[in-house]
């Protein structure tokens, strides 16, 4: 097997960031995911959701912390943008726990599943956004 690429989503329901290397622990990549959506009823946004979300790109900064579009995610303007796309009393949360994750830690997809077109199954949640 080889690998191709690796890329991580420090901020779940965004655009995610390539990695030439990676540390990969028992919770999968190291600051992967670590930040996402929560609508006002605390309840998780995702870009299957809420597509435009996909128009901005985590990435996590020099100190390790997240950042929306290179900006702090805890930042006026990264909640401007989340609110602008989920409405009102949505925000960005950060939660390290193993729930972070909809099913596991560590995506790995064949060169196959990346080339072929979307099926329902992708469209349902099971496709390679975060």
């Amino acid at each position: 097997m080889k690998v191709v690429e690796i890329w991580r989503y420090p901020i779940k329901t965004m655009a995610g960031e390539k990695l030439q290397r990676a540390r990969i622990g028992p919770l999968g990549i190291d600051g992967d995911r670590v930040v996402h959506v929560e609508d006002a009823d605390g309840q998780v946004i995702t870009s299957r959701s809420h597509p435009r979300f996909l128009g901005h790109k985590g990435t996590l900064g020099g100190d390790g912390e997240p950042l929306v579009d290179g900006r702090p995610w805890n930042g006026p303007e990264s909640a401007a943008k989340v609110l602008a796309i989920a409405g009102p009393r949505a925000k960005l949360v950060r939660y390290d726990g193993a729930e972070r994750f909809d099913v596991l830690p560590l995506l790995v997809a064949t060169d196959g599943a990346i080339a072929s077109p979307p099926s329902a199954t992708t469209i349902a949640g099971c496709g390679p956004t975060s």
